[in-house]
């Protein structure tokens, strides 16, 4: 009986878990050096629903002005650019990672400390908000499981 009841109650759960468009997975930035007004974030965007989602929006108490940015060459040099919106495609994704894709946060509003936990807000064309929990991670020695790259290296495969 008590089965009977878990089953019954993960069936009644399955109809919200389907209306969540889009998930956002592995979110952190990179520690900046103590003088540094700006930080990157990174993470993988999942879109689960059958159409585009465009993300139209990024918000976040630590810094003034947060962006996403994409990495573009230009006369044989490395260029980053403002998205004005990010277009997560249906039943895919978008990463941003070191080197590519990334978050800028710029004009942070204090120091930021290695392993606390950001608040972010995405906001899509639609009106709708995710929150994603971003940990600080320093990357400036040692080894890492995390996407560390030479940031001068482009990266195949790029989402645009």
């Amino acid at each position: 009986m008590k089965r009977l009841f878990m089953l019954f109650g993960l069936l009644l759960l399955m109809p919200l878990q389907a209306m969540a468009e889009i998930i956002v997975e592995d979110a952190w930035v990179r520690l900046p050096p103590p003088v540094a007004d700006t930080a990157a974030g990174y993470m993988t965007i999942r879109n689960h629903d059958g159409q585009d989602v465009e993300i139209t929006k990024v918000t976040t108490a630590i810094a003034k002005s947060p962006e996403f940015h994409t990495m573009q060459m230009h006369d044989g040099m490395m260029h980053m650019q403002k998205m004005e919106k990010v277009v997560v495609p249906a039943h895919g994704g978008i990463s941003f990672d070191p080197g590519g894709n990334h978050l800028m946060l710029i004009g942070l509003t204090r120091a930021l400390e290695t392993g606390e936990h950001l608040m972010i807000t995405l906001e899509t064309s639609d009106g709708q908000s995710v929150m994603i929990h971003a940990e600080v991670r320093d990357m400036r020695g040692g080894d890492h499981d995390n996407h560390e790259s030479n940031d001068d290296q482009g990266h195949h495969g790029m989402h645009h």
